[in-house]
């Protein structure tokens, strides 16, 4: 495994804390989790995600399954043995399926202590790290990682700019950035999820979220290089969904470093 300093952490319920926690924000996050029905047992998690009959968000993760199959298939095609962050990784189900067939090393990153908890607890192996940390709170040394994944998360950074900025400097020369199951808008459609977001905080009970929750544009990826590796628009992809059963609505992106 790479990133030598973090031999040097002793892990607490298996999770590496680099970061300092936010209890407000976890106590948020868990009870808005609870009112979702986003709390899952360790055998539902293990299962993800191929969600049950019996999972309030099995359609959601219907849809999911087709990414994640796709991606699975996209990365049996490279070496193994890349060192892999995911970022938002939560309990590590996405990193754990492909781990069954595929060998790389995992480094999940995320501020849900609570998920990381229960990912460690269900997923422990040599090859699957949970971390607590905030990306730009701590510095992980320079070209640490072959590959970035951002499984439906990206939605939780504000300035795509600096984030990217910041990614580049943890990839190697050739890495990639895959973002999954994340929205993007054109202009006139960003004003209007963003409405739709701050309203649902509220009637939730937790409008403090909305300065958590960043709706995004395609024009802010102008200054990287990025292409579709799905792209739901396209007129094929349209008949695929309409003949086979509903796919993802968002992109598949891949950034090259």
């Amino acid at each position: 495994m790479i990133i030598e300093e973090l031999k040097h952490i002793t892990p607490v319920d298996g999770v590496l804390t680099i970061s300092r926690i936010d209890e407000s924000f976890e106590k948020i996050l868990s009870q808005i989790k609870k009112i979702e029905k986003r709390i899952y047992t360790d055998e539902e998690v293990k299962l993800l995600p191929f969600a049950s009959k019996l999972n309030a968000h099995k359609d959601e993760w219907d849809i999911r399954v087709r990414s994640f199959l796709r991606f699975k298939k996209y990365l049996s095609r490279k070496n193994s043995g890349l060192n892999i962050l995911i970022l938002g990784g939560g309990t590590g189900w996405f990193a754990s399926q492909i781990l069954r067939e595929q060998q790389h090393n995992f480094f999940c990153v995320d501020i849900d202590l609570e998920a990381l908890k229960q990912g460690a607890r269900i997923f422990s192996t040599e090859h699957l790290k949970f971390i607590y940390a905030d990306l730009f709170a701590v510095k992980f040394p320079r070209s640490s990682f072959d590959m970035v994944i951002m499984n439906s998360s990206i939605q939780y950074f504000p300035d795509l700019n600096i984030l990217m900025r910041e990614l580049f400097y943890l990839l190697n020369s050739y890495g990639e950035i895959h973002i999954i199951d994340s929205a993007f808008y054109d202009d006139y459609e960003v004003q209007v999820a963003a409405k739709k977001t701050k309203r649902y905080y509220e009637l939730l009970g937790f409008p403090q979220m909305n300065e958590k929750y960043f709706h995004h544009t395609f024009k802010e990826l102008k200054n990287v290089n990025y292409n579709f590796l799905y792209n739901p628009n396209t007129i094929s992809n349209k008949l695929l969904s309409a003949a086979f059963g509903k796919d993802s609505p968002n992109p598949w992106i891949v950034i090259n470093r």
